[in-house]
């Protein structure tokens, strides 16, 4: 009896798991798919403007969220329902507020953000709202999982790109035919999924009157040293666009970017695995389990990094070759180097782990400062002095130096004794 009651629990364990890796993969092989549409329809100039406004949601939506979205990940399981309904309701003020002070402050530096980045004026209302509402889609998904809701999550999830891909396809071939269309459709799908935000959450119990002050002041001090370390991330892989916008302008933005973008498949796949492996990862940390003990992980996951790489090389050489337009050949090149740049954060970011366990506020501080320090130094020596494949030879150097910064920051914490 208790066998089948275990048999039945494993298949149903890895059923739930297959569903939300298929969905996961799904929407990306969607969002994929419809990619040689625009990058052959739209100009490399709208190209390499979607490419900064992208990267400004990528770049914002930590800094608004402020660690509203781990504590809504974790809290649920520590909370009872009432207690963490009040800590829901409080923690959304945070990326509220913030989205609206966005609109101001995107105004102020209205000049210096048009001139040096080809910022559009649609930009200063479309980035704010768009961060709110990718926020509250960030954190629905989150609150689907916890609550197993497998259906719902892949009606969201599937809603999400499906609204946002048929929407620019519309606006991209019959209204704007330029990147205004796509953006546009980025925002007004994150509207749909967000109103389904709402319903639930207040359907649910989970948004509430009641504003709680010390948890909009925890949330606040946790937030901070949280949003460096992920400013710390995006400066390392995203900040070389902007350099590239800056310095070389919008078409070679483009080409570009979508070098950049099939480089990321690898991190995508290295996100899959590490949702998986790090809590196992954790739960031998917290046993005391070191370097000795762990290590095969270490290299299995490298292997798998490596296939993952060549892999994609060979797919992108594919798709490059016979699905995009021919003046995107000329910048292959662009991709080899910065795929090798994602080769190398992929294993940095397992490295990574072991410091972000520790919670080690002063270290994490010191990794995210150089690693800042690095990528714009990096990246303003390579566009002043050299050319875009300088900028590309630049994230693999700035890519290894930020490995062995974590991994002597590992050594630090006696990893490796």
């Amino acid at each position: 009896m208790f066998q089948k009651l275990q048999s039945i629990l494993v298949k149903d364990s890895f059923r739930t798991v297959g569903a939300y890796t298929i969905t996961g993969a799904l929407t990306k092989a969607i969002s994929f798919a419809a990619l040689p549409f625009f990058i052959n329809t739209l100009s490399e100039g709208d190209i390499g403007i979607l490419t900064i406004f992208s990267n400004c949601i990528v770049f914002l939506t930590p800094i608004i969220s402020m660690g509203v979205l781990y504590t809504i990940s974790i809290d649920y399981f520590k909370l009872p329902k009432e207690r963490y309904a009040v800590v829901f309701s409080s923690g959304m003020i945070i990326p509220a507020v913030l989205s609206l002070v966005m609109i101001p402050f995107l105004y102020v530096f209205k000049a210096p953000l048009e001139k040096s980045f080809n910022f559009h004026y649609n930009f200063f209302w479309l980035v704010p709202i768009s961060l709110f509402l990718n926020f509250c889609f960030e954190a629905f998904i989150i609150l689907l999982r916890n609550e197993n809701r497998v259906r719902l999550f892949t009606v969201v999830s599937l809603l999400k790109v499906l609204v946002e891909i048929g929407l620019s396809v519309f606006f991209v071939l019959f209204i704007y035919q330029n990147w205004y269309g796509r953006a546009l459709a980025f925002a007004l799908s994150g509207g749909a999924v967000g109103a389904l935000f709402f319903y639930v959450v207040i359907k649910d119990r989970f948004l509430v009157k009641g504003i709680d002050l010390n948890v909009l002041k925890k949330e606040i001090y946790f937030g901070l040293s949280g949003m460096v370390l992920q400013s710390a991330i995006f400066f390392i892989n995203s900040s070389d666009k902007f350099f590239v916008m800056s310095f070389f302008g919008k078409e070679q933005a483009g080409f570009y970017s979508v070098a950049a973008t099939f480089a990321t498949i690898q991190y995508i796949i290295c996100i899959s695995l590490l949702q998986y492996l790090q809590p196992l990862l954790f739960q031998k940390f917290a046993a005391a389990e070191r370097w000795d003990k762990v290590k095969s992980l270490y290299a299995k996951y490298s292997l798998g990094m490596l296939v993952t790489l060549v892999a994609v090389l060979i797919f992108t050489w594919l798709v490059y070759h016979y699905l995009l337009k021919e003046t995107y050949r000329d910048y292959l090149h662009y991709f080899y180097l910065l795929s090798l740049s994602s080769f190398v954060w992929t294993i940095s970011n397992i490295f990574l782990q072991f410091v972000v366990f520790n919670k080690n506020k002063k270290f994490i501080l010191q990794l995210s400062v150089c690693a800042i320090s690095i990528a714009l130094v990096i990246n303003y020596m390579a566009s002043t002095f050299g050319g875009i494949v300088s900028l590309a030879w630049g994230q693999i150097i700035t890519q290894l130096l930020v490995l062995s910064i974590i991994i002597y920051f590992n050594k630090k914490l006696n990893y490796f004794a």
